[in-house]
C-alpha cells in the first residue's frame, strides 16, 4: 500500500499547487472528486490479485492530473479573496468604533446612571432607583 498512498499523495499534492499557485485555496470539490478516484482504488487495492492494476491505475489518474496541468495558464475563476458585501441590509459590524470610553448611542453609561449614582443596581423604566432594602444583623 505504500505505492499506491504514495500516487494519492502526489495527485492531491498536484491539485493543490494548481490552487495555491492561482492564490486561492482549493475548493472542497476539487479534492472531493479525486479522493473518491483513489478511494476506490483503494478499494480495489485490497484485492490481492488486483493490487497492481489499481497502483497502476492511481499512477495512471496522477499522470492525467499533471497533463491537465502542466503547460497551461491558470484559465479558472478562484473567486478569491470573496468580495466585500456591500449589502446594507446585512448585519455585520462596522469596521471602526467610536473613541475609546465613549458608549454607543442608546446604551447606559455606568458612572452617569441614576441608579448606580443612587447605590442601586438596577433603574426602574421610570429612570428611578430600585429601592435597596435596608441590610439588618444576622445575629
Amino acid at each position: 500500500m505504500g505505492l499506491f498512498l504514495f500516487a494519492w499523495l502526489t495527485g492531491e499534492g498536484i491539485i493543490v499547487w494548481r490552487w495555491v499557485k492561482q492564490g486561492a485555496p482549493p475548493t472542497p470539490g476539487a479534492i472531493l472528486l479525486p479522493s473518491a478516484v483513489y478511494l476506490g482504488l483503494a478499494v480495489l487495492a485490497e484485492y490481492n490479485p488486483a493490487r497492481a492494476t489499481a497502483i497502476a491505475l492511481a499512477w495512471g489518474f496522477d499522470a492525467a492530473i499533471l497533463l491537465q496541468v502542466v503547460g497551461k495558464p491558470p484559465a479558472q475563476v478562484t473567486g478569491w479573496p470573496p468580495a466585500m458585501i456591500n449589502d446594507p441590509s446585512v448585519l455585520l459590524p462596522k469596521g471602526a468604533s467610536g473613541p475609546a470610553g465613549t458608549a454607543p448611542k442608546g446604551a447606559a453609561n455606568p458612572s452617569t446612571s441614576t441608579s448606580v449614582a443612587a447605590g442601586g443596581p438596577f433603574p426602574t423604566p421610570s429612570g428611578q432607583p430600585v429601592p435597596q432594602p435596608p441590610l439588618t444583623g444576622a445575629g
